[in-house]
């Protein structure tokens, strides 16, 4: 079952035809870069929590509804459920903090990211809402990754439902509130069995029976999956993390590229730990060993070995530790923040908490 998309003819897979070892093959999308993101930073924030992982991150108190950090939100340290929260009753995108992170044009000076959110540089941010372009931070990822059916055929599968009770479908209901909320009543003016304004009939509703079908999307068959992940080592070695002088070291920055590298490993090791039960009737196995490839300037690998027999944990560790002798710390430092009231009022509202 691969993830469908919105097209102007309805909801669709992805589909496209890909040169794989030289010849082309029907593949269909799996899970796409995005999600993929998604996923490796809920398993990197899960140890996070747990104090594996000294990663700094931002984290907003949002009461009620949850204790959520810079991994969880879609844009990451520039979503606007951090910049609109409070930071000592000042709205966060009006601190020098702020102000900071998102004034990063470039690769070559990265400090503050790296002091206060580096999974940004990894998996890339966008400080969208700043009105000029010009010297805002914009960084593509360095590690991407997606999984696609090679040799797919779409299939088709039956769609139907047997109620417990008999529901005649010439008996109509009427929403009583509006379309959000599901409460009705019995549309008595509907004349034998026709609708009638908002009327609807009972299976709309989740009542009586649903005659079998075919469903939009039958899913697919394919040969096989494939995953590829690519950490960039030319945008790796972009990387600089100058002083608060402004002062640039050539030791200091390989060792934070070291840390970013060794923490995309992990990254990549957490999803192998977790395996990759994509969603209802996507489960993968892996048929082959994950490898991890050094790809030298000349498209050619020049080494490789295997994923889940290397170090990640340790050689994390070992990369901090380094990173603290260039004065480039990782000590689970967090910003923390707290939901404003309007940002409250607003999930109130929306999930039907009105004071």
């Amino acid at each position: 079952m691969p993830p469908t998309y919105t097209s102007e003819s309805g909801p669709t897979y992805i589909h496209e035809r890909r040169l794989i070892a030289d010849s082309e093959h029907e593949c269909i999308l799996l899970d796409g870069t995005a999600s993929q993101a998604n996923r490796t930073e809920a398993y990197l924030a899960a140890r996070v929590r747990a104090g594996e992982i000294p990663l700094p991150t931002i984290e907003v108190d949002q009461h009620e509804f949850g204790l959520h950090s810079g991994l969880d939100f879609s844009h990451r340290c520039f979503d606007s459920w951090i910049e609109d929260a409070q930071s000592d009753g000042r709205r966060f995108g009006e601190t020098e903090l702020f102000g900071r992170l998102s004034s990063t044009s470039s690769r070559h000076d990265l400090t503050t990211l790296m002091e206060t959110f580096p999974a940004g540089i990894l998996l890339g941010c966008w400080a969208s809402r700043k009105k000029n372009p010009q010297g805002t931070t914009r960084l593509a990822r360095i590690l991407a990754s997606e999984i696609i059916a090679v040799d797919a055929v779409v299939g088709s599968r039956p769609a139907s439902r047997i109620d417990v009770h008999h529901v005649s479908s010439a008996v109509k209901l009427r929403r009583t509130v509006d379309a959000s909320v599901d409460r009705f009543e019995l549309d008595t003016e509907a004349k034998n069995g026709k609708r009638n304004g908002n009327t609807e009939s009972p299976s709309e509703l989740g009542y009586g029976n649903v005659p079998p079908g075919l469903a939009a999307h039958g899913g697919i068959t394919m040969g096989y999956a494939l995953q590829t992940t690519i950490v960039s080592m030319p945008a790796l070695r972009e990387c600089s993390f100058p002083t608060a002088e402004g002062e640039r070291d050539d030791a200091r920055d390989v060792a934070g590229r070291m840390m970013l590298a060794t923490l995309a490993l992990r990254m990549l090791a957490l999803q192998v730990e977790h395996g990759y039960d994509l969603r209802s009737g996507c489960l993968l196995i892996p048929e082959d060993e994950p490898t991890v490839e050094l790809v030298g300037r000349l498209g050619k690998t020049v080494a490789s070995w295997p994923l889940v027999e290397t170090p990640t944990e340790e050689l994390l560790a070992q990369a901090i530790s380094a990173g603290e002798e260039h004065g480039l710390a990782w000590d689970g430092q967090t910003v923390r923040l707290v939901a404003s009231d309007v940002q409250l009022a607003l999930l109130r509202r929306s999930l039907g908490q009105v004071e």
